[in-house]
């Protein structure tokens, strides 16, 4: 065994200088490995970390399969399945606390405030250094997404006195029975849509649906349409989506609850197309 140009002359009990036990015991932990999945999708790179290291440390790891600077990625880890659940893995966690097991799946996109690739971003460097021979060099003019893409919103508010007396009566014990869900996420999983309704922004509404096993949870699914009941007292709590931006095929769709995690909505896609938007503008 050589260290640093040194023979050690114990090779079953390593008595290298300090550093070098400490570099080798620090974070010892079972070695993981990992499938790799860039954010342009594609084949899968194959590569060895360990359990005990954080998602930050991992992103550190990443910048040659991602083509992006750690601080532009967003991680998800998915075990067993393609159809699992992808959950996002956090940056200040290890792998082993945030349950990541062998061959998992690790998926890379942009983190939501670099979508398009900063100036002095690994795809913006490799650009200007080569033009048109960079293998990045469809991105060389592309254009942040308007606004009104991102995001989705319920439209005005009805004022009551609008309303006839008739209307407005009929209106207040509705409002009262259920409460709209409006932060959600979702992401395109390949042969599904995936629809996150995690406890850390509807606390409530995870909380009410329970194990959505004693009928707390209602999902009707149409061809460009969902619909999400969770049955409560003193309210219960809806989400509505009726335009899609594609169509969806509903015996095929499904929900799955996490007890006190997440309310997960699984929308099969009629056609492999990639999802650029959840539902179409009004």
């Amino acid at each position: 065994i050589f260290h640093s140009s040194r023979w050690c002359p114990h090779p079953l009990v390593h008595r290298c200088p300090k550093h070098c036990t400490a570099r080798m015991t620090k974070r010892a932990a079972r070695p993981l490995s990992l499938k790799v999945i860039g954010p342009k999708g594609g084949q899968a790179a194959t590569m060895e970390a360990g359990a005990g290291i954080t998602g930050k440390e991992l992103k550190g790891l990443l910048p040659d399969i991602a083509g992006m600077e750690p601080d532009c990625m967003s991680l998800l880890f998915q075990n067993g399945s393609r159809n699992s659940v992808k959950l996002i893995l956090e940056d200040s966690k290890t792998l082993e606390e945030q349950g990541v097991e062998d061959e998992a799946t690790i998926t890379v996109r942009p983190a939501e405030q670099h979508a398009v690739a900063r100036s002095d971003s690994f795809l913006r460097q490799s650009i200007a250094k080569n033009g048109t021979s960079s293998y990045y060099y469809a991105h060389a003019n592309e254009k942040a997404l308007p606004a009104e893409h991102r995001y989705v919103y319920g439209g005005e508010p009805a004022k009551l006195e609008e309303l006839s007396p008739e209307d407005a009566a009929a209106a207040q014990p509705q409002a009262a029975q259920a409460q709209a869900i409006s932060s959600y996420s979702w992401a395109d999983e390949g042969d599904f849509v995936c629809i996150y309704i995690s406890a850390e922004g509807e606390a409530a509404a995870v909380v009410a649906a329970g194990d959505g096993k004693d009928g707390q949870v209602n999902v009707e699914f149409g061809t460009k349409s969902m619909e999400l009941k969770i049955r409560s007292s003193p309210r219960d709590f809806a989400l509505a989506l009726r335009s899609l931006e594609n169509e969806i095929v509903p015996e095929e769709c499904k929900y799955r609850v996490s007890t006190g995690k997440r309310v997960t909505l699984k929308l099969k896609k009629r056609r492999q197309t990639t999802w650029s938007r959840l539902v179409k503008p009004s």
